[in-house]
């Protein structure tokens, strides 16, 4: 007769006497691992508006707000074995900010790919697989939880990295540039002792790439596949919210406005990096806005792709609101965020119309879009009242008003960039490419909004 499985089917009695790590040696890995998912968040901040390549923009998108949930998570694990909890708003070793001092002077999308996915993203899952398997399976049970979670993530990522890496090193002089950064970074990582710092330390180091202390670049860029990236042209709210459209119109027009949200992202990337003195909670939150912004506009992707549309050709998808938030504060820039959001909400005019739209148009693709868009808003109107308006002192509807001023104040702007190219109403050839017939929507308003 077989017998029960014993230690609730975690290890055998043999696999769970194997001494693993102590409780101290957990806190000073962890310190080290949760300062380097910071880190690692704080570089995609800076990269996702200036790289150009859109494909870069969403997997950084998402990686950052994997890094903001995963050293979440290890600073939880911490607390639960030390009290008081150790500090870990500072470095636990000035090597480790060294390291991401010299990754952070890649000039190219070669070497951010290079550094971040060829380097520091392989190292940091070769590290939590050792540590996951080090760990004893039920006396440390906690632990080899979160590792898990933590090492399929990282596992994902390091495969979008490989491809990644492979995609932009086809030429013998990307290839060159990526080995020499690569071996750059390699020796700084060893000379932090790897990720866990339990590795030989190397003495000699190249010299350093940092020049001056580094300022982030925060201005949005897009590649030369986006035809009208300086096209600051914007009739597809108009047409989206015309009845006197036909309903195949306007969920085109509403796709076309979920793939230009990636100005969204854009500039919450200066709105969160900038933010000082939040809890980590904060992190957390707004970095999960900002994916679910990059989401959007991947949402639209979808569906121009399912289509066979040439999205990046006949689609203005420019970064304007991105350039125009950028001359407002960091609060500022989070208080117009804070209206567009609350605007979404009536039924009349927001949300539900959109996904009402989409399913009488009987656009299962588009519906879908829609009804995840709209969940996703109804998220971020709570995360805007819970770290906006404390800021404000305001009221919501005095917020709201406040919102719109400033998102006002910037409407001229885009003057200074309207001469990079021809702008135009794009939108009657593009439903005539696309659709096969002229535009339903006869009068455009295209001024500046």
């Amino acid at each position: 007769m077989s017998s029960i499985p014993p230690l609730a089917g975690l290890a055998t009695y043999a696999e769970a006497a194997v001494q693993g790590y102590s409780v101290e040696e957990n806190v000073s890995r962890f310190l080290r691992y949760a300062w380097i998912e910071k880190r690692a968040m704080e570089v995609g901040l800076y990269w996702l508006a200036s790289t150009p390549e859109w494909e870069v923009k969403e997997a950084l998108g998402l990686h950052l707000s994997l890094d903001a949930d995963h050293a979440a998570d290890i600073r939880v694990r911490v607390a639960e074995m030390r009290n008081p909890l150790p500090r870990m708003d500072v470095s636990p070793d000035p090597a480790i900010d060294q390291f991401f001092a010299e990754l952070l002077t890649a000039e190219t999308t070669v070497e951010k790919i290079i550094g971040l996915y060829g380097v520091l993203k392989p190292a940091l899952l070769d590290a939590y697989q050792r540590h996951y398997a080090h760990a004893n399976p039920v006396i440390d049970q906690p632990t080899r939880r979160m590792m898990k979670h933590i090492v399929l993530d990282e596992e994902e990522i390091v495969a979008w990295g490989k491809l990644a890496v492979t995609a932009v090193t086809q030429s013998p002089s990307s290839q060159a540039q990526a080995d020499q950064f690569q071996a750059h970074l390699q020796a700084y990582l060893q000379a932090m002792g790897g990720i866990m710092g339990d590795q030989e330390k190397r003495a000699e180091l190249p010299p350093t790439r940092v020049k001056a202390p580094f300022t982030p670049d925060y201005f949005p860029n897009r590649d030369d596949r986006f035809a009208m990236k300086w096209n600051f042209v914007n009739p597809q709210r108009q047409v989206s919210m015309n009845e006197d459209v036909p309903l195949d119109e306007r969920t085109l027009a509403l796709m076309c406005r979920r793939i230009v949200e990636m100005d969204v992202p854009e500039y919450m990337t200066r709105i969160i990096a900038e933010s000082e003195g939040e809890p980590w909670e904060y992190y957390v939150e707004m970095t999960r806005q900002l994916w679910d912004e990059v989401r959007h506009a991947s949402m639209g992707t979808i569906y121009f792709e399912n289509r066979g549309v040439d999205w990046k050709r006949l689609i203005a998808i420019h970064p304007g609101m991105s350039i125009r938030l950028g001359t407002l504060t960091v609060q500022e820039a989070h208080n117009v965020l804070f209206a567009i959001e609350q605007n979404l909400m009536p039924a009349k005019t927001g949300k539900r119309l959109e996904y009402e739209i989409s399913v009488n148009a009987n656009e299962p693709l588009a519906a879908q879009i829609q009804d995840y868009d709209w969940a996703d808003e109804v998220l971020h109107v709570h995360t805007g009242r819970k770290w906006l308006l404390p800021k404000t002192g305001l009221p919501s509807g005095e917020a709201v008003k406040k919102g719109w001023e400033l998102r006002a104040s910037t409407v001229d702007v885009l003057a200074d960039y309207e001469d990079r190219g021809e702008q135009k109403n794009w939108w009657p050839e593009f439903v005539l490419a696309v659709l096969g017939r002229e535009t339903a929507h006869e009068e455009f308003n295209l001024a500046r909004m």
